[in-house]
C-alpha cells in the first residue's frame, strides 16, 4: 500500500507540475530579477536644460515641504513646472509664494470647469507643452529626490537615441503590516519593470521618478490612444513607446525619489484598483510576460500542496519549494543592497508574497465588476 501511495500516478503529475512551474519561478529569479539593479551604461554625461513637471490637486503641504528641496538641485539650468490641477485647498496661494521666492517655477492653472478631460492626463498634457526645455522630467507632489543630483543623474544620459528614461521611486519606511506590504509590492514591480528593461523588454516606468523627450511625447499624440483610462499616464505611456535602443534604466540611490504611502487599507486598496486598470492595454506579449510570474508560483504551490496529499516525492517538492524560497531571499536582498532600499521586508518576502497574491486577486475580481474613474 504505501508503494502504491508513493507512486500514486495523479502525485506524480502534482509533483511534475510542481517542478516545471519551479524551473520557471527560478528562471525568473535569477534570469530577470537578478539583473534587476543593473543600469544602464551610456556614453552620453552631458548637463542639459530640464523641465520638471509636476501635477498637484490639494498638494499644499507637500508643496510647501517638497518644492525647495527641488528647486536646490545641482543642475545649472532646469525650470519647475507645476499644474494646479483643479485644487481647492490653498496650493494657489502656496504656489504664488513659492513663485516669488523661485522664479524658475512656473504655474499653469486648471480650473475645474475646464477639467473636461479625464484624471491627470489632461493636467500632465498642459504642464508638457508649457515647459520650454525638450528634456521632461516627472515626479510628483507627494515625492522628493533623496539627493540634490536627482535631475542631473537621470537625464545625463539622455541624447539623441536615448529619450527615455525609467527611475525608481520607493516609498517611506513606517511601522506596521500595510507599509511592509505596499513597500514589498512596490519593490516587487521595481523588480519586474527593471529586469525586463535591462532584458531589452520595457514595458512601464512609475511616472512619480521618469524622464522623457518632449518630442517622444508629441510624436505618438501624447496620451491621447488611451485618454479614455483614468490611470496610464506612466505605464501605458512607456508601454506604447519603449524600446530596447531608445530607454535608460537609472537605478543609483541618489537618482531616486521617495514618496508617501497610503496610510489606510481602503486608500491603497482604491490606489492598487486604479492601477490594475491600464494591465489588459499593455501590449499582449507583455501581458503574457507578467502574467507568467503569478501563475507559475500558484503552480508551483498547487503542485506541491498535490504532492503531499498523495505522498509523492515529498522531500524532492519540499526541496524545490525551500531553494525557491532562498534563491527569492539572494535576489531581493541583492536588489535592495544596489538600490539602496531597507532589508526588512526581504526577511519577511514569503508571508508579504502570499498576502499580496491573495490581495490583488480580490482587487482585480472587484476591478471587473466595477472600475475606479477618478484620479484622486
Amino acid at each position: 500500500m504505501t508503494e502504491f501511495i508513493l507512486e500514486h500516478p495523479i502525485g506524480v503529475v502534482f509533483a511534475a507540475i510542481c517542478f516545471i512551474a519551479w524551473t520557471i519561478q527560478v528562471y525568473y529569479l535569477l534570469g530577470v530579477f537578478f539583473k534587476a539593479p543593473q543600469q544602464t551604461k551610456t556614453n552620453s554625461q552631458r548637463i542639459q536644460p530640464v523641465s520638471v513637471v509636476i501635477c498637484a490637486r490639494n498638494e499644499e503641504k507637500n508643496l510647501m515641504e517638497h518644492i525647495p528641496v527641488i528647486m536646490e538641485q545641482n543642475h545649472p539650468d532646469f525650470e519647475v513646472i507645476i499644474v494646479n490641477d483643479s485644487s481647492w485647498d490653498d496650493t494657489e496661494a502656496i504656489l504664488k509664494a513659492l513663485q516669488v521666492r523661485y522664479p524658475k517655477i512656473k504655474i499653469v492653472h486648471l480650473d475645474e470647469e475646464k477639467q473636461n478631460m479625464m484624471g491627470k492626463k489632461f493636467a500632465l498634457t498642459l504642464g508638457i507643452k508649457a515647459a520650454k526645455h525638450d528634456i521632461i522630467l516627472l515626479t510628483d507632489a507627494d515625492c522628493v529626490p533623496v539627493s540634490p543630483d536627482w535631475i542631473a543623474g537621470m537625464t545625463s544620459g539622455m541624447n539623441e537615441h536615448r529619450k527615455l528614461v525609467i527611475g525608481v521611486s520607493p516609498y517611506h519606511k513606517y511601522p506596521g503590516w500595510l507599509n511592509r506590504i505596499i513597500r514589498f509590492d512596490t519593490m516587487m514591480i521595481a523588480t519586474h519593470y527593471l529586469g525586463f528593461a535591462n532584458a531589452g523588454k520595457p514595458y512601464m516606468g512609475v511616472g512619480r521618478n521618469m524622464a522623457y523627450d518632449k518630442e517622444l511625447f508629441f510624436k505618438v499624440g501624447g496620451f491621447k490612444s488611451h485618454y479614455s483610462i483614468a490611470s496610464g499616464d506612466d505605464d501605458l505611456f512607456v508601454n506604447q513607446v519603449a524600446t530596447a535602443s531608445n530607454t535608460i534604466v537609472v537605478t543609483k540611490p541618489d537618482t531616486q525619489t521617495i514618496s508617501e504611502p497610503k496610510k489606510t487599507w481602503s486608500e491603497w486598496f482604491q490606489q492598487k484598483r486604479r492601477h490594475f486598470t491600464t494591465i489588459p492595454y499593455y501590449k499582449p506579449s507583455h501581458k503574457r510576460m507578467l502574467a507568467i510570474w503569478p501563475l507559475s508560483f500558484f503552480f508551483m504551490m498547487a503542485g506541491f500542496a498535490g504532492a503531499m496529499i498523495f505522498q509523492t516525492w515529498m522531500l524532492l517538492v519540499s526541496g524545490l519549494v525551500f531553494m525557491r524560497y532562498i534563491i527569492q531571499l539572494t535576489t531581493l536582498h541583492r536588489i535592495s543592497v544596489r538600490l539602496g532600499q531597507s532589508r526588512d521586508i526581504v526577511w519577511l518576502a514569503l508571508p508579504l508574497e502570499l498576502h499580496l497574491y491573495m490581495l490583488n486577486l480580490g482587487l482585480y475580481f472587484t476591478n471587473l465588476m466595477r472600475k475606479p474613474q477618478k484620479w484622486n
